[in-house]
């Protein structure tokens, strides 16, 4: 078996000479925290562009290399869009609320994301229940409950866990995508399930407008059908879905990083929630900064053209508690290796015969995280705004009550 993996003393929040309160964090990133609609729209110009080029491209060629260099140049803008649109939703990427809309809804239609199931199940469930069993991608099962279930469920979690990766996106595929990104699960309030279908018929619509495009095309040119679907449509998908299953994974899933039972024993503060991975300046930025995740955890309103002074303002506050990693394959398999099953109770990660891994950092002196004069438990779904920009520092307004939901749902309708 593997050392284990213990997060040293002096990396505790602990060992800290001074803990930031949040005064002094809104202080330093309230800053970065402002979009500048030109800088904004002129990505979402350029992103919708390079995905009209990857598919112009693709019908254009009749050659097969020529259709899979614009299959990888759609894919690549679909990997875009993905994290322009989850800006959107915070209404972060321009200043205007309408524009923000309407990049978010253009851009989750292109990735096959329901707009409706995203605003709710990431700022309700994830940026309220960060890291919680049970609310968030691919929670880690305790020993027992890996134990008790039925030999072919058992067998698919441990193909999730495969050191190749590839299991993610299955785990994705089969049970993330339909029902929480598609069309709306039994885990959606009733409430919002009229809006949430509708948004499932555009991405239907929008599926059937696409796939028809490439086999007309292609028909009228003489090229491959098969050949053009795959590269237009397969191809490009294929990139997205692998692109953000493997970012959702790692961004919440390593040795170092705590997972919590319930909301109530949540006691991380928000930097120490998600892990800093760390790629080649120029993949960050052409993928819009979206691995400067734990300042994203801060503060969800800092748009991509400033996330990276903004990761490096919070590193210089509170960098013992930030978890980072460079994205390597061999990293990649360690916590694929490392993070199977979890202990809950004790915090410590487990192989599937319960022997230790690995044990997280403890960040949880201090209790910043939770703000003040707030009940532990007061982002239950019912209670929290559902299409609100999501939870963040800036304008997180302890004493302030919560807007009434019926207000929002006719503002965001």
């Amino acid at each position: 078996m593997s050392t284990v993996l213990a997060a040293p003393p002096p990396k505790s929040r602990t060992g800290l000479e001074h803990v930031p309160t949040r005064a002094e964090l809104h202080a330093r990133i309230a800053p970065f925290a402002r979009a500048n609609s030109f800088e904004g729209y002129k990505s979402f110009a350029i992103d919708i562009a390079l995905y009209v080029i990857g598919l112009a491209g693709v019908l254009y060629f009749g050659g097969l290399a020529g259709k899979i260099a614009g299959g990888l140049i759609a894919g690549q803008a679909l990997v875009n869009l993905g994290s322009l649109s989850h800006e959107a939703a915070h209404r972060s990427v321009v200043r205007s609320r309408l524009g923000n809309k309407v990049i978010a809804v253009v851009s989750f239609t292109a990735i096959l994301f329901n707009y409706r199931l995203w605003v709710y199940e990431h700022h309700v469930l994830h940026h309220g229940r960060t890291n919680t069993k049970g609310n968030n991608f691919l929670s880690p099962l305790t020993l027992a409950e890996y134990r008790a279930l039925p030999p072919v469920r058992r067998a698919f979690y441990r193909a999730y866990h495969s050191p190749s990766g590839l299991g993610i996106l299955l785990y994705y595929l089969l049970e993330r995508w339909p029902s929480v990104h598609f069309y709306p699960g039994a885990w959606l309030p009733e409430k919002f399930r009229a809006s949430a279908w509708g948004y499932t018929a555009l991405l239907t619509a929008y599926i059937g407008v696409l796939l028809s495009l490439l086999v007309l095309g292609a028909s009228a040119q003489g090229h491959s059908i098969a050949a053009t679907v795959i590269c237009g449509f397969v191809l490009p998908y294929t990139i997205w879905f692998t692109t953000f299953a493997m970012t959702a994974f790692l961004q919440h899933t390593n040795p170092q990083l705590r997972w919590y039972r319930t909301v109530g024993s949540m006691a991380s503060p928000p930097e120490s929630t998600a892990v800093h991975v760390g790629i080649p300046h120029w993949m960050n930025h052409v993928t819009h900064y979206v691995l400067e995740h734990s300042v994203h955890h801060v503060s969800a309103m800092i748009p991509h053209y400033h996330l990276k002074k903004a990761q490096t303002a919070l590193a210089d506050l509170v960098e013992p508690n930030i978890i980072t990693m460079p994205f390597t394959v061999g990293n990649m398999s360690d916590v694929l290796r490392r993070c199977r099953l979890y202990d809950y109770d004790a915090h410590a990660w487990l192989d599937f015969d319960g022997k230790i891994t690995a044990i997280p950092l403890d960040t949880s002196a201090g209790g910043r995280q939770r703000r003040a004069g707030r009940p532990v438990d007061g982002l239950l779904p019912d209670q929290a705004q559902p299409n609100s920009p999501g939870v963040f520092f800036p304008q997180d307004k302890a004493a302030a009550p919560a807007e009434p939901v019926a207000k929002v749902e006719q503002e965001e309708a």
